[in-house]
């Protein structure tokens, strides 16, 4: 490849993974929101109205926080494998999931503002934490153990 094909590469390789992180980000911010509003709906069928309320709004929230940021490492995860197949080098990689994991976190962090998972000064660090860990984790793995198809390659010629 010469440098400008490299520079195409990385702009759209980039773009491409920043648009799907933020959407993902969007998607899971959305499910762990409806998850904790399951569980809470299932803690009053289950204990009564008056104990689901008297309960600690710290359980839900955790659940909430746990499938954010469980989703959010298996996201990273699978997005930087198919990173991997663009040929650009791992650091540059490595500071592309650094970059998306930072704004992700903001992301979450400004979305969940308004909601019960905003309540917390560090709403957004697990989620930007986890998208490191997931990230970072793809693109240190052997190209044995990459989850994607060698035919996913085609995506960058």
């Amino acid at each position: 490849m010469t440098r400008s094909d490299q520079e195409t590469v990385f702009f759209y390789s980039f773009a491409g993974y920043m648009l799907v992180s933020m959407l993902g980000t969007v998607l899971l911010l959305l499910g762990a929101l409806a998850g904790m509003k399951l569980l809470f709906a299932a803690a009053r069928l289950a204990f009564g109205a008056e104990a689901a309320y008297s309960s600690k709004t710290l359980f839900y929230d955790s659940a909430g926080f746990a499938l954010a940021s469980a989703g959010t490492a298996v996201l990273h995860y699978y997005l930087g494998s198919l990173l991997l197949y663009s040929g650009l080098h791992r650091r540059l990689l490595g500071a592309c999931v650094a970059v998306a994991a930072v704004f992700c976190g903001l992301f979450f962090w400004r979305g969940a503002l308004h909601s019960s998972l905003g309540a917390y000064a560090f709403s957004g660090l697990c989620v930007t934490l986890s998208a490191l860990i997931g990230g970072l984790a793809a693109l240190t793995q052997r190209p044995a153990e990459n989850p994607w198809p060698f035919t996913a390659a085609s995506l960058f010629r």
